[in-house]
């Protein structure tokens, strides 16, 4: 039974999302102020109707049903205001209620006719401003309110039964503005989705290896240094392994650096896909590469991952050919215990350093811990 219910409520709940969105047409970020901003706007042009109705009780007498709107539409533009500033999170309730407001005022003012006529104009102003601030929907539906309000005083009012042409063009106005806004409002949400997609490649070039699309030196010092505040705040160990490429340099030298860079791309490919999704495998430069990781219990954590990259690029035998084969030397620093000393990062990346080089005069195709003398 609540299944069923949930599910009722979760149907509901879409058909309201597609009828009247509160989510933004652009994007989250995009949303914040829109309610006051619309209220604001309002009460803007509440005042500037409010002042032609008191240059036309100069010559006329005002209606009794102008002088009810201009005492109430004001009270409602401020208390939305007031609302909107106290509570800022958009409802259906309210924007429903809102742009009904907004499209029969303009209407009902009109149906007076003479001077007050010119207040359909009005009604270009809500449509396409409810659409603009709130999307396609929202124009949508302001336009649809306001086409049966004119609809309304051509069957009802004398004056624009005898001004039924004027009548006819405003409501093909609104049809045509409503039209041209709505492609204007495609454009603009296309413009923004490429500008976001652009925006996200640039940042993701920004952090990325161009040759082997592994993340780049300055993404690893930036993680680097979150998982050492990380770890001094938890009092848990990071390991660094460093490890260069075995050989690396007679391959460049024999075939080139064509060679040379499908090399690297090779052993992005194969220790990428060995080590840990939770690891951070980078190149920091030239045949350089690390892995950043967590250590669970002590350091022999890191040592299968060590061996993994040893194994891994022992086995690439793409020039063996031409007599050229190619291993891994790996160094390993690890934080200790209590990681809150400063330049701990720098620190790691030189005992890491040292560390591979020790690897190296071991005999290379190993790892070394620092400091380990072994």
């Amino acid at each position: 039974m609540d299944a069923a219910s949930a599910e009722v409520s979760a149907r509901r709940e879409g058909f309201w999302d597609r009828f009247l969105p509160l989510r933004h047409w652009l994007s989250a970020e995009a949303a914040g102020g829109l309610e006051l901003a619309q209220a604001k706007t309002r009460l803007i042009c509440t005042v500037v109707g409010v002042g032609g109705f008191l240059v036309l009780g100069r010559f006329a007498s005002l209606p009794d049903g102008i002088v009810a709107t201009a005492i109430v539409f004001p009270l409602y533009a401020l208390a939305y205001l007031i609302l909107a500033y106290k509570r800022p999170a958009p409802t259906r309730a309210r924007r429903a209620f809102a742009v009904l407001m907004d499209n029969l005022v303009g209407n009902f003012v009109a149906q007076f006719g003479g001077g007050f006529a010119a207040y359909v104009g009005f009604l270009f102003l809500t449509t396409v401003g409810w659409g603009l601030r709130f999307g396609r929907h929202y124009l949508f539906l302001a336009t649809g309110i306001a086409i049966l309000g004119m609809a309304w005083n051509l069957a009802s009012s004398p004056y624009w039964q005898e001004n039924s042409l004027f009548g006819a063009t405003i409501i093909f106005g609104l049809i045509a503005n409503t039209v041209n806004a709505s492609i204007l409002l495609g454009r603009i949400a296309g413009g923004n989705r490429l500008l976001a997609e652009k925006i996200e490649e640039v940042s993701r070039l920004a952090w990325q290896d161009q040759l082997t699309k592994l993340p780049n030196r300055p993404y690893f010092r930036e993680r680097l240094a979150q998982m050492v505040a990380a770890a001094a705040r938890t009092r848990r160990q990071i390991a660094l392994l460093l490890f260069d490429i075995d050989g690396f340099k007679a391959v460049n030298d024999t075939l080139g650096h064509e060679a040379g860079d499908r090399l690297l791309q090779e052993i992005a490919e194969r220790v990428g896909r060995r080590v840990r999704q939770a690891d951070t495998f980078a190149r920091v430069g030239g045949d350089e590469f690390v892995i950043l990781m967590e250590i669970a219990h002590d350091r022999s954590d890191a040592i299968p991952v060590a061996e993994t990259v040893v194994a891994a690029i022992g086995e690439i035998e793409m020039f063996a050919e031409h007599g050229l084969r190619v291993g891994a030397s790996v160094g390993i620093a690890c934080s200790g215990a209590d990681p809150a000393r400063e330049r701990i990062a720098d620190e790691l990346l030189i005992q890491a350093d040292r560390a591979m080089y020790d690897a190296k005069r071991a005999g290379k195709g190993c790892y070394r811990f620092a400091g380990d003398s072994r």
